[in-house]
C-alpha cells in the first residue's frame, strides 16, 4: 500500500524502496509457509546442501553410503552431481550462518527474488520508462508462481529460481551495457551467465543469443564488432568450465551419468514429465497470472511500440521464441523451464499496464478520483494474484483435504525425535521419505527392508538397524527373530 501510494504521488525512490521491502516480506512469508522440506525436489536439494557444509567440493546425497549397493541413480547417489552446484552452495552457506532449518533453506531464494524485483524495475526504466519498471516489479512481487517456487512447492524450486534470476541478471547487465558501454557491465554479463550455467546448464548462455541478434542487426558479420561479446563469453567459460573439468576428473562415473540425463531430457520424458506440444502455452496463465495468456500478444506489441531501441526488442523476442520452441521440442516438460524469459515477459506486461493506467489517469475524471480508481484496482488485482485462499488450501491444516501438510509435518516430528544411536541405519522409509529421514535424523536411510546378507554386513560393521512401519508387512524370519533390530513404533505416512 505504501509503495502504491508513493508511486501514484510520483515519489519514485520511496515507491521502489517499499516495493522491494514488500517483495522481501512476501517471499519471506512464502519461505515460512511449510515447516518441512517439500517433496520433488526440495528434499534432495536440502540434503545435498546440508552435506556440502562439510565438504563443499564433494556434493553427496548418501553422505554415509554404509550399505554395499549400486549408488547409480540420481535418487540414490553417493556423489550427487545431478545438478550444478552454485544454488546448493548458496543454501549450504545459509545453513552455515542461520542453522539447518527450512527458512534458512529458502532464504537464498527470498534474497534472489527480491533482487529480481529491483532489476526488473531498473531494466524497465532503461528500456521504456520508470512506470514500466515499477509495474514489472509489482507483477513479480505478487506472482503466485514465484511464491510457490520460494516455498519449495513448485518442481525444481530453488534450482530453477536461481537459474532464472541469474539469467535475468545477465540480461539486465546487457541492457546497462547498451546504455553505458563500460567494462564493468561486460564483466557482469559474463559473471551472471556463468553463474546461471553453474545453477542448471547451457540455457544460461541465452543472453549471448540475444546479444548476437542485436549485433547482427547492426553490423552483420563484421567480426571486429563482436569483440566485447567474446570478452563476456570468455568470462562465462572461465566461471563455468572449471567445475565441469573437476567433476569429470574427480567423479567420472557420476559426471557421465549426469550429462547423459541432461541429454535424455530432450529425447525422452524423464520421471513422467511429459506434455503436449501446447504445454508451455497452456500454462502461461499459471506462470504469469490467470488472464495473462490473453494479453501477451498485445503486451508485446505495446512493448515494441514504446521500447527505446527496436533492435533490442527483436533480440528479446528472438530469445523468448527460441526458448519456447526449444522446450516444446524437448520431450521432458516441466513448468519452470520457460521462465528463463520471465524478465522480458514481465516487462511487456508492465508496458500494457502502464498504457492502461495512463489512459485512466488522462481521463476526464478529477486527478483524485482517477488515482483512487487506479489504487483500488491495483489492490484488487494484487490480492487476486497472491490468492490467499489457494495458499491456505495448499499450505495450512484448515483445509481438510490438505493431506500433504499433515503427512509431512507428522513425518518430520517423528524423524527429528528418533533418539537412536549414531551408528544406526534406517530402513523401510519408503517412497522418497528416506531423503528427509537422512536430512532430519543425520542417519543413513533406505526405502526397503535389508536382506539377510545386508543385515550381517551391517552387523559386522558395528551398525544397528532400525525399521519403520514393520507391522504393515510380513517380515522375513531372520528380521522377526533378530534380537538387535529396533522396530520404530511410530509410523511414517505417505509414499509419494
Amino acid at each position: 500500500i505504501m509503495s502504491l501510494l508513493s508511486h501514484l504521488k510520483g515519489k519514485d525512490k520511496t515507491a521502489l524502496f517499499f516495493l522491494i521491502v514488500a517483495a522481501a516480506a512476501i517471499y519471506s512469508f512464502a519461505a515460512l509457509l511449510d515447516p518441512f522440506i517439500n517433496l520433488w525436489d526440495e528434499r534432495f536439494h536440502a540434503l545435498v546442501a546440508k552435506n556440502l557444509m562439510n565438504h563443499p567440493l564433494m556434493p553427496t546425497l548418501y553422505d554415509d553410503p554404509v550399505l554395499n549397493i549400486p549408488y547409480d541413480s540420481w535418487v540414490r547417489s553417493h556423489v550427487w552431481v545431478h545438478k550444478q552446484p552454485l544454488f546448493l552452495w548458496q543454501i549450504a552457506l545459509s545453513f552455515k550462518i542461520f542453522g539447518i532449518n527450512e527458512f534458512a533453506l529458502r532464504l537464498p531464494s527470498v534474497i534472489m527474488c527480491s533482487i529480481f524485483v529491483a532489476i526488473s524495475y531498473r531494466t524497465g526504466k532503461l528500456l521504456v520508462n520508470k512506470n514500466v519498471g515499477y509495474y514489472s516489479g509489482l507483477l513479480l512481487a505478487s506472482s503466485f508462481y514465484y511464491i510457490e517456487l520460494v516455498a519449495g512447492r513448485q518442481p525444481l524450486d530453488h534450482n530453477d529460481l536461481s537459474f532464472i534470476v541469474y539469467i535475468s541478471l545477465s540480461f539486465w547487465a546487457w541492457i546497462e551495457y547498451i546504455h553505458s558501454p563500460k567494462k564493468k557491465w561486460l564483466i557482469l554479463i559474463g559473471l551472471f551467465s556463468g553463474f546461471s550455467i553453474l545453477c542448471k546448464w547451457l540455457v544460461g548462455l541465452l543472453i549471448y543469443l540475444a546479444w548476437f541478434v542485436y549485433i547482427f542487426q547492426k553490423e552483420k558479420w563484421k567480426i571486429n564488432k563482436y569483440k566485447e561479446f567474446t570478452i563476456s563469453l570468455l568470462i562465462t567459460f572461465l566461471i563455468s568450465v572449471p567445475w565441469q573439468i573437476f567433476i569429470f576428473l574427480k567423479y567420472p562415473f557420476e559426471a557421465k551419468m549426469a550429462y547423459g540425463l541432461n541429454i535424455n531430457h530432450f529425447i525422452t520424458p524423464l520421471d513422467g514429465h511429459s506434455g503436449t506440444k501446447w504445454y508451455y502455452l497452456d500454462i502461461i496463465g499459471d506462470q504469469f497470472g490467470k488472464i495473462a495468456s490473453f494479453f501477451i500478444i498485445p503486451a508485446l506489441y505495446i512493448f515494441y511500440q514504446r521500447i527505446f531501441c527496436k533492435k533490442v526488442f527483436i533480440s528479446l523476442l528472438v530469445a523468448i521464441i527460441t526458448v519456447y520452441i526449444f522446450f516444446t521440442m524437448a520431450q521432458t516438460k516441466m513448468s519452470a523451464f520457460t521462465l528463463v524469459v520471465s524478465l522480458p515477459v514481465f516487462l511487456a506486461l508492465g508496458c500494457l499496464i502502464d498504457y492502461l493506467v495512463s489512459t485512466i489517469l488522462k481521463s476526464k475524471c478529477s486527478p483524485w478520483l482517477s488515482k483512487s480508481i487506479v489504487f483500488l484496482l491495483f489492490l484488487y488485482v494484487l490480492m487476486m494474484r497472491i490468492d490467499l485462499v489457494e495458499l491456505s488450501e495448499r499450505h495450512t491444516l484448515s483445509y481438510e483435504h490438505n493431506y500433504l501438510t499433515r503427512e509431512m509435518s507428522h513425518n518430520k516430528n517423528i524423524l527429528q525425535n528418533l533418539n537412536l544411536p549414531k551408528n544406526t541405519v534406517l530402513f523401510n522409509a519408503r517412497g522418497g521419505i528416506y531423503i528427509e529421514a537422512m536430512f532430519y535424523s543425520g542417519l543413513p536411510a533406505y526405502g526397503f527392508f535389508p536382506s539377510e546378507a545386508q543385515y550381517h554386513e551391517l552387523k559386522n560393521k558395528g551398525r544397528k538397524i532400525a525399521i519403520f512401519n514393520a507391522g504393515e508387512y510380513d517380515l522375513e524370519p531372520f528380521l522377526k527373530n533378530a534380537p538387535d533390530i529396533i522396530f520404530i513404533q511410530k509410523y511414517l505416512k505417505g509414499n509419494d
